[in-house]
């Protein structure tokens, strides 16, 4: 692990030091289990009570906290100073590929950009260019006539199969498969026909691809995901679908065939969004929506079929309540009747 010392951290992040500036850290870790010799941050100022008894060595934080030890270093945003920070530590921790392996497989017409590392096992095919920089970890296959920008990273055993293009500085994680073949069938007399799908995907700069998801190639054009989109492990993105930039796809949501997603848009963990479906700029699909309409810009939906919000909630208070409200219906339905068979009995009477 890399060491460094306050004052570099202040220096790194553009922080204020207080106290210490020769103390070293060279690991990280909570507030509740930082070490003497790590780096840890304070998120607000609610946790003030956990860093007072914090072991830290190196304290980031927004204020000065009463009873603490350690050496701070303020800065106006902890957690995105803690972001910078984790960059040097992470870097250690990765052991990348140097060079062309000899146990990888790649083809004669396969061009590589300056600086390109494959591990073992790798496969590139015939007439995929890979840009300067990018990083192909061990079995990672790579398909015939993709593009690989620079800088980009795939993890062992990812995938980008045929026609594929991957934009600058992207990451893919283990097992990610982008390019896959569509789902695409049409009945006929009984019988599913199988409609092969020969699109392809393009994926812009700065993306990130989470493990095991996949990504389908498009029927006849292209699955699109814009630049600065990530996603989250275990999702899936069907074939012809259009990802807006800067997108956030949280773990096991699904976007049926030809969604289009608008800029910025937020999807929770567990969204199904329902086939065709377009979602505008800036709108939020909480965690479990199941999707099945057209969503304007800016919206916050939530539930099963999804509805705004508020909307949601206002359903979800009156379902809590109608296990009372059934007794109470029972009661007045006894009620009614007893009047009933009252004024029926006076009636005869009469």
């Amino acid at each position: 692990m890399p060491e460094f010392t306050a004052g570099e951290l202040a220096q790194l992040v553009g922080g204020r030091l207080v106290g210490e500036e020769g103390t070293v850290v060279s690991d990280v870790g909570s507030l509740e289990k930082a070490g003497p010799r790590a780096l840890s941050f304070l998120r607000g100022e609610e946790k003030a009570s956990l860093a007072r008894d914090c072991r830290a060595g190196v304290l980031l934080s927004s204020i000065e906290v009463d009873g603490y030890s350690g050496t701070t270093i303020l800065c106006d945003d902890p957690e995105a100073a803690m972001a910078k920070a984790l960059h040097q530590f992470a870097g250690e921790r990765l052991y990348p590929p140097e060079g062309i392996s000899e146990k990888a497989s790649v083809s004669p017409g396969a061009e590589l950009g300056a600086g390109v590392a494959v591990g073992d096992y790798a496969f590139i095919g015939d007439g995929t260019l890979v840009g300067e920089g990018a990083v192909l970890y061990p079995q990672v296959y790579v398909g015939a006539g993709c593009r690989i920008g620079p800088r980009t990273v795939l993890y062992p055993k990812a995938s980008l199969h045929e026609g594929a293009s991957v934009g600058a500085d992207c990451i893919i994680h283990y097992h990610a498969v982008i390019g896959s073949e569509g789902f695409g069938f049409a009945q006929r007399e009984g019988k599913h026909v199988k409609l092969p799908q020969v699109g392809s995907v393009r994926i812009g700069a700065r993306v990130e691809v989470g493990a095991c998801t996949t990504i389908d190639r498009a029927t006849l054009d292209e699955t699109i995901i814009e630049d600065g989109t990530k996603i989250d492990s275990h999702c899936h993105i069907a074939h012809n679908c259009h990802v807006g930039a800067n997108c956030i796809v949280a773990g096991f949501s699904t976007l049926g065939g030809s969604v289009r997603l608008g800029g910025g848009v937020i999807v929770a963990g567990n969204v199904a969004i329902k086939d065709h479906v377009s979602v505008g700029d800036g709108a939020i699909l909480a965690a479990g929506s199941g999707v099945h309409n057209n969503v304007p810009s800016g919206a916050v939906m939530f539930g099963y079929p999804a509805r705004p919000l508020q909307e949601q909630r206002r359903i979800y208070a009156v379902t809590g309540r109608l296990p009372d409200m059934r007794k109470r219906l029972a009661k007045l339905e006894k009620k009614v009747a007893e009047l009933s068979a009252r004024g029926h009995q006076s009636h005869e009477e009469t």
